[in-house]
């Protein structure tokens, strides 16, 4: 995020509360009274932690979701944005750009309860940072950026991640991101692989899981 305001982004104002540093501001002001609140996990860990609108007390947060004190560096109050459309990107293996996303907030859309809808031309015309994955909301004007992480990604087409498996498991998206996590952990030692199956994105939390796991997998969707 500070990369993406550094390079002249447009990033919601963020006030940082950080276990290491102290807090700290960056970002342009959005003039939206509802903010969110975001956890910046030490390790990217997708969907795991609170992302959610509307305050909510940081130090209470990093108490209950992070009592060991490792696991989250720091909660970030970000400015919201009236979206008109919302969703994610990431750089796919043929270095090709894939946008995904819906009208209106996004954050049902990374977690699977909205299927991804066709985007305006505007929208998909997003400049390009090189390899990376973002999160991005558009308020009928202007684009914004909400999370970036830098890197491309192995998926490309309906393949979230590649690889030979002697055994596809099916897994419905209906069932949440802490199944695909419990399913994750039975397979990751065994030469088996996940069909993702439910309407949903390859950007959501859904692929970003199975990426980082490494699990031979891809999307029909349903």
């Amino acid at each position: 995020m500070l990369i993406a305001n550094a390079i002249g982004l447009r990033v919601p104002h963020t006030f940082v509360v950080s276990r290491s540093l102290s807090p700290f501001v960056f970002g342009r002001p959005t003039l939206t009274a509802e903010p969110w609140i975001r956890t910046s996990p030490a390790n990217q860990t997708p969907g795991l932690f609170t992302t959610q609108r509307g305050w909510i007390d940081p130090f209470k947060l990093l108490h209950n979701e992070d009592p060991g004190h490792d696991k989250i560096a720091a909660v970030l109050r970000q400015d919201g944005v009236d979206a008109t459309y919302s969703g994610a990107a990431i750089t796919q293996a043929n270095g090709e750009l894939l946008i995904e996303g819906k009208s209106g907030e996004g954050d049902t859309f990374m977690v699977g309860q909205s299927k991804p809808t066709e985007l305006p031309d505007y929208v998909q015309a997003f400049q390009r940072l090189g390899p990376v994955r973002f999160e991005w909301v558009h308020d009928g004007n202007s684009i914004w950026v909400v999370q970036l992480h830098k890197g491309g990604s192995a998926s490309q087409g309906n393949v979230i991640y590649p690889g030979e498996a002697k055994k596809f498991h099916n897994y419905y998206v209906s069932k949440g991101l802490e199944g695909l996590r419990a399913l994750i952990e039975k397979v990751k030692a065994t030469n088996e692989g996940v069909i993702l199956r439910g309407s949903v994105g390859i950007t959501s939390h859904f692929g970003d899981i199975l990426r980082k796991s490494k699990i031979p997998s891809r999307l029909e969707k349903v």
